[in-house]
C-alpha cells in the first residue's frame, strides 16, 4: 500500500536513535512522521495534529506505553497503536491486546516484519 498524506504517524520513544531510525525509515516510505520523546509531549502532538498510527515504546519516562495509549484514546477514539518494546513479556502482550493495542512487535525492530502491521493498521 502507498503512504498518503492522511497517514500520519507518531513515534514516541525515549531513545532518540530508535525514533530517528524509524522516522527516516518510515518517511522515506511517503509516510508524515511526529516524534515524541516522552508521553505527555505525544499526548499534545495528539491533539494539534490527526494521527493515523502510533508506534509506542513501552518503557517511557512517567508512564508505560500502555497507559500512554489509553490516555491517547481519550484524546483520539479511532487511533490504531503498534508496541514496539524490548520489554515484551506474556503480561505486557495481554495488557497491550486488552488496552486495544493492535499488535506488540519485539525490538530491535524487524522492518520486514514491521511494515505489514503498519500497512494492516492503516487499510
Amino acid at each position: 500500500m502507498a503512504a498518503t498524506n492522511d497517514n500520519r504517524l507518531l513515534i514516541v520513544d525515549d531513545d532518540k536513535d530508535t525514533c530517528a531510525n524509524l522516522s527516516d525509515i518510515l518517511t522515506d516510505c511517503g509516510y508524515t512522521v511526529d516524534v515524541a520523546y516522552r508521553g505527555w509531549d505525544a499526548l499534545d502532538l495528539l491533539r494539534n495534529h490527526r494521527h493515523r498510527l502510533a508506534l509506542l515504546d513501552y518503557r517511557l519516562p512517567g508512564m508505560t506505553g500502555v497507559e500512554l495509549f489509553t490516555r491517547m484514546r481519550q484524546v483520539h477514539g479511532s487511533l490504531e497503536a503498534l508496541l514496539v518494546t524490548g520489554y515484551a513479556s506474556n503480561e505486557t502482550t495481554r495488557d497491550a491486546l486488552a488496552a486495544g493495542v493492535r499488535h506488540v512487535v519485539d525490538k530491535p525492530v524487524n522492518m520486514p516484519q514491521l511494515m505489514p502491521l503498519i500497512e494492516q493498521a492503516l487499510a
